[in-house]
């Protein structure tokens, strides 16, 4: 599932590699034997001259002081050095946010959709479109971009350049964050503290009406045919739960059109019921085991849970066959209905097989949280009663904005870094 051996491996490998160029040069290097330490010298002319400064002594530069006492050729490269860590002085705070890159947003990029034809793209990948983009800037700078500039007096000076790179690199992160908010739109819902969800699964071909009720305190919805709800924002108590189905719904079959139950809700956890038809009866079923709407941890995976709504009679296994992948559950013999455990389960189409007979097809989507319902089938399209059915009930949607979005902060960034970072070494070695 992952590929951090060769991520780790392949730097190993030219590590070695460079090493062992550097070993078997070694006899065309020049060398020249170290001549003593600097570093005191440095500090020393800079404390001699702050001294002086402050003992009233003058000059052109506070720093030509110290040739009272050091060579005047070390005072002005340390001139040049006090000039350079100026310009140094916003390094830190640049690098903090560009190194941001590598971590909050590729962390953003979980959340989104990488998919792209019928490969995925995984979110620490996106981040090689820096360097993509720094071959293909550097040159359209130097060759175009500047030399535009120039002739209206703009961006010539390495500060000006600088200047423009970092208020660039602030606005990638708008960028990051208009983004964010888009991405929060499609975010699990999750339980918070003193409050509970109710997730709802119609498996008939008719719209149900919902009343959750305790003390006289309701809450009413909908469930669409033959799919999900999740009602949020419920208190975590007990309630009484009454399903309604128009009278008009499956009339050869259901002869009674209401049911009740009752359902107990905990605090921080997502309870589910099953609406069904049993003995031409309307049916509700609360699941014994909570839902887990988190999204899977693994961006290239969603998570699946397989419902039994039948006897096991006849029918042992349920098999998803994909093209490079399978999963096998076997079926429980003294139950009916039964929740198996959540699994990741790749991103793709499966074939739903039911020992060896196929009864569907289900697409697992890049963070989406399914339960897949095996059982008898109620959808009007089926013509023959008693035949089996695979059909999927989302829980949390798949991620739908799609991972390539990131561009245009990553492409605004690698501006800022061509502006500031990049012109900042060249002004350095100049």
């Amino acid at each position: 599932d992952t590929c951090y051996s060769l991520a780790f491996g392949i730097p190993a490998i030219l590590m070695l590699v460079a090493t062992i160029i550097i070993v078997l040069g070694k006899p065309l290097y020049v060398m020249k034997p170290p001549q003593g330490n600097i570093i005191p010298s440095v500090f020393g002319s800079i404390f001699y001259a702050l001294k002086g400064k402050y003992s009233g002594k003058s000059a052109n530069h506070w720093m030509d002081i110290a040739k009272q006492k050091y060579d005047a050729g070390l005072v002005e490269d340390v001139k040049s050095l006090l000039r350079v860590l100026l310009l140094y002085l916003p390094l830190p705070v640049w690098w903090a946010l560009f190194d941001q890159t590598g971590s909050r947003w590729t962390f953003q990029a979980t959340r989104m959709n990488g998919v792209v034809g019928s490969s995925t793209i995984k979110p620490d990948q996106m981040q090689v479109a820096n360097p993509f983009l720094i071959l293909l800037l550097i040159p359209l700078f130097d060759k175009v971009i500047y030399p535009v500039f120039a002739k209206f007096g703009l961006l010539v000076k390495p500060l000006q350049r600088m200047t423009v790179g970092g208020l660039l690199t602030a606005a990638s992160f708008f960028v990051s964050g208009f983004l964010e908010l888009e991405l929060q739109k499609t975010y699990a819902k999750i339980p918070a503290m003193a409050e509970s969800h109710v997730f709802v699964v119609n498996t008939l071909p008719c719209n149900i009406s919902i009343q959750l009720d305790r003390n006289g305190h309701t809450h009413d919805f909908f469930v669409p045919a033959l799919e999900s709800f999740v009602k949020d924002q419920i208190d975590p108590e007990e309630y009484n739960v009454k399903a309604t189905v128009d009278s008009t719904c499956m009339p050869n079959e259901l002869t009674t059109f209401t049911s009740n139950t009752k359902i107990a809700l905990k605090s921080q956890n997502v309870s589910s019921i099953l609406i069904s038809m049993r003995d031409n009866s309307l049916y509700s079923q609360p699941f014994s085991k909570p839902e887990e709407p988190q999204r899977n941890e693994n961006a290239d995976a969603g998570r699946l849970r397989i419902v039994q709504n039948m006897a096991r009679s006849s029918y042992s296994h349920v098999f998803l066959q994909g093209e490079s992948k399978s999963y096998n559950v076997s079926l429980m013999e003294e139950e009916t209905v039964h929740q198996f455990d959540y699994m990741k389960v790749d991103v793709g189409t499966y074939e739903v097989m039911l020992d060896e007979t196929k009864i569907g097809d289900v697409h697992v989507g890049q963070g989406g949280v399914y339960n897949l319902l095996v059982g008898e089938s109620h959808s009007a399209s089926e013509a023959s009663s008693g035949s089996m059915e695979a059909r999927r009930y989302i829980l949390t949607q798949a991620n739908s904005v799609h991972i390539l979005w990131l561009l245009p902060q990553y492409i605004v960034i690698t501006v800022g870094e061509v502006m500031f970072s990049i012109t900042g070494l060249e002004f350095s070695y100049s």
